[in-house]
């Protein structure tokens, strides 16, 4: 067994490319050798700005030779009744190099049919991955492709250079006007600026001989380990921003850190404008003072008291041996540049104010055919005020309003109500999209966040200032939540409001295509609820958000009761809640998340009991009959002539009874041991019903009666929930019984 080295020498590609490249092409040359037949063993990726690389070990030198048995035509059609071959089957023979002499028959399935074995030679190789590289390389997908020699070849950036290797011998192909080789090149300032691999197991020490530290990670930790010690030196530490350390190490082939300054009257700008400057126009980590130092020193002496930050920053270059001073001044300069851009935005924006800007909103608008932000900022306004009126009543300190009042304190009276903090942060929230620092796109990372400093700048309560600064989390899968209540809750409403908006467009997510990001939102929205337990009736405030609309706009609103359930199903799968159990209280549980939540929970639990199954069985049944029935309306009792549906009605109704008697007043939450055996209770009734009684009666009002019945009894199982979405074991075909 052998190793295997590719490398694709390239211009700089973009750091977004390198990952997914090189994943997809070990994914490409697995799949080729897979086809050769040619197995392989574990894989390591390699990608810097300037290659990309795959190591791929245990690889044979051959695929061995082998004898394949092929089959060939029905033996009535090879040979003729006397046994002598037909045209067919010399034909079939020589195709494949043999004589009629050499078939055999052989019984399958179908039959008698002729068959003929042949030996395939040994495939090197190397063979197969001539025939295959050049293929796999072209066609890497990219998000953009370039074409630079008179071959027409596309790739991402000019390739410059190729290695293959399979053990110490190289694989001879041609991408373009290239040819395959065993020289690597380093970085472009390095002596000597090419050295040959000699084996695959040598790769990473010829390229560190050259300058360049070939696996990412090991970049990575370097520039991490480089950032600790240069703020150490100054008595700080750097702000590991993980999104940074991977972008640089991206970047990099070699990284060399250089410690930097910036004037200490930059430090009265917020700490998050002056790390964002940094970060996302010279890719420079910001430096604060150190958690572990005690006392003072000259560096922390200068800080003015309160800031967040040291006056220092640490840019990454990929230039190792330049010249650190003249280096260190370019950096120092840009970055100077663009903070004074930063402050130049900030006292523009202060001396304007966020409640200046509302009124601006007006002239802004927000999606086409949905009004302007200030229309938006109204309608956030009124989702809040529904959301506050149905929280437990309690201010802002996290007392009851009524606690609050009964001190008597001063300190308490000034406490604002939660009802209070939503509406001015609705109102503000969205004004920060006019400021300069938003708006001229020099930070638009920082929208609501740059609304929650400016509101803090601005003296607003700080309860204000943080929901404004949280209101559009969760960003993205995984993102971190609002921690405040009134975060939570306008993040709710802000997402509710850009979901019901997508739908009056048009803009309905599909499989393939999501251009507003609403399954992503509305998945953001349910997470807030559960995962903050907050008691927000969901369809009530579909409704609330649908009415803010006018009604000319509305379009799709039917559809979006059944969207939410989709997701809330997902989104309680993704909490570990089985798909089955997730998709029976999704379809029953809209008003309030918690207790879908709940449900299935219990749904899991009670799987274990012996008699979960029989009782799921009943209301698939329940629900088979009842599919594409309208019924309405309760059973008669003069109507129920059998002695089974009298006594279904009769305990199905006390069940009714029982089951609402389980909720508990003060929690809300349902005594689901006590559900669950009100429910059970039903069983026998039900299984009785079906041996005793024929549902489908001929005479139509007794038909009718009948079905009213088993509506009634759904409904007391829906209240927990749809049962009959439950999958069982052998569930793989339709297990529901059709109506007697």
């Amino acid at each position: 067994m052998m190793q295997l080295l590719l490398e694709i020498g390239t211009e700089e590609l973009p750091a977004s490319f390198l990952a997914p490249a090189a994943r997809e092409l070990e994914r490409r040359v697995r799949a080729a050798l897979d086809e050769a037949e040619i197995p392989v063993g574990t894989a390591e990726l390699f990608y810097t700005p300037r290659r990309v690389a795959l190591r791929l070990n245990d690889v044979p030198d051959e695929r061995p030779a082998r004898v394949v048995e092929l089959q060939g035509p029905p033996k009535r059609a090879a040979f003729d009744p006397s046994g002598d071959p037909t045209k067919t089957g010399i034909g079939f023979s020589a195709a494949h190099g043999k004589t009629p002499a050499d078939l055999y028959v052989k019984q399958t399935a179908k039959g008698e049919y002729v068959f003929v074995k042949k030996e395939t030679p040994a495939v090197p190789t190397t063979q197969a991955l001539q025939e295959r590289l050049p293929d796999i390389i072209e066609s890497l997908p990219f998000p953009k492709n370039m074409r630079w020699d008179a071959t027409d070849t596309r790739f991402a950036r000019p390739i410059r250079w190729l290695v293959c290797l399979l053990g110490t011998e190289p694989v001879r192909f041609k991408v373009g006007e290239l040819e395959a080789g065993a020289d690597t090149f380093g970085l472009r300032n390095a002596r000597p600026l090419s050295l040959p691999v000699e084996s695959p197991a040598a790769y990473e020490t010829v390229l560190l001989r050259l300058g360049v530290i070939a696996l990412h990670a090991d970049r990575r930790q370097h520039i991490e380990a480089e950032l600790k010690r240069l703020a150490a030196t100054v008595s700080g530490e750097p702000i590991l921003d993980e999104e940074l350390l991977e972008e640089t190490a991206d970047i990099t082939e070699s990284p060399e850190l250089l410690l930097c300054s910036f004037k200490d009257e930059f430090l009265k700008l917020p700490a998050e404008v002056l790390t964002t400057a940094l970060k996302k126009h010279q890719r420079c980590f910001a430096v604060r003072p150190s958690r572990d130092m005690t006392g003072s020193s000259e560096e922390t002496d200068r800080v003015p008291r309160g800031s967040a930050l040291l006056p220092r920053f640490i840019a990454v270059t990929n230039t190792p041996g330049c010249n650190h001073a003249e280096v260190t001044g370019w950096y120092e300069k840009a970055a100077e540049s663009r903070l004074r851009d930063a402050r130049f935005f900030v006292d523009a924006d202060l001396n304007r104010g966020l409640e200046a800007l509302v009124e601006d909103e007006k002239q802004v608008v927000w999606i086409e055919g949905m009004g302007s932000y200030f229309d938006k900022t109204q309608r956030l306004r009124a989702l809040c005020r529904h959301l506050s009126g149905r929280m437990p009543e309690r201010d802002m300190s996290g007392m009851t309003v009524g606690a609050a009042r009964a001190s008597s304190t001063e300190e308490s009276d000034r406490v604002p109500t939660l009802a209070s903090v939503l509406d001015r942060a609705a109102l503000l929230c969205k004004a920060d999209l006019l400021t300069n620092m938003v708006r001229e796109k020099e930070f638009t990372s920082l929208q609501g966040r740059m609304g929650g400093i400016y509101a803090r700048l601005a003296q607003e309560p700080d309860a204000v200032a943080d929901a404004i600064a949280e209101h559009y989390l969760p960003n993205f899968v995984g993102d971190s939540l609002p921690q405040t209540l009134a975060g939570a809750l306008l993040s709710v409403a802000d997402k509710m409001d850009n979901i019901v908006a997508t739908f009056l467009t048009g803009e309905i997510p599909t499989g393939s295509e999501d251009p507003f990001a609403t399954r992503r939102q509305t998945t953001g929205l349910l997470t807030i609820i559960l995962e903050r337990r907050l008691p927000v009736d969901v369809a009530g405030l579909l409704t609330v958000a649908v009415n803010e609309f006018p009604r000319a706009q509305w379009q799709h609103t039917d559809e979006l009761p059944g969207f939410f359930k989709e997701r809330l199903a997902s989104t309680l799968a993704n909490m570990g809640i089985s798909y089955d159990a997730a998709n029976a209280v999704a379809a029953t549980s809209l008003e309030d998340p918690r207790l879908a939540l709940a449900r299935a929970r219990a749904i899991e639990h009670f799987r274990g009991n012996p008699d979960f199954e029989k009782l799921i069985v009943g209301q698939k049944r329940v629900a088979n009959i009842l599919k594409g029935q309208t019924v309405a309306g309760e059973p008669d009792d003069k109507l129920l002539s059998d002695e089974a549906e009298r006594t279904l009605w009769k305990h199905t109704r006390d069940a009714d009874s029982k089951l609402n008697a389980a909720w508990d007043p003060g929690t809300g939450t349902p005594d689901f041991e006590r559900v669950f055996s009100t429910l059970l209770e039903l069983r026998p009734d039900i299984d009785r019903f079906f041996d005793d009684v024929l549902v489908m009666d001929k005479d139509e009002a007794m038909r009718a009666n009948r079905l009213r019945l088993l509506a009634f009894v759904r409904e007391q199982f829906l209240s927990f929930a749809d049962l009959s979405q439950i999958v069982l074991p052998g569930d793989q075909k339709d297990t529901a019984q059709t109506a007697r």
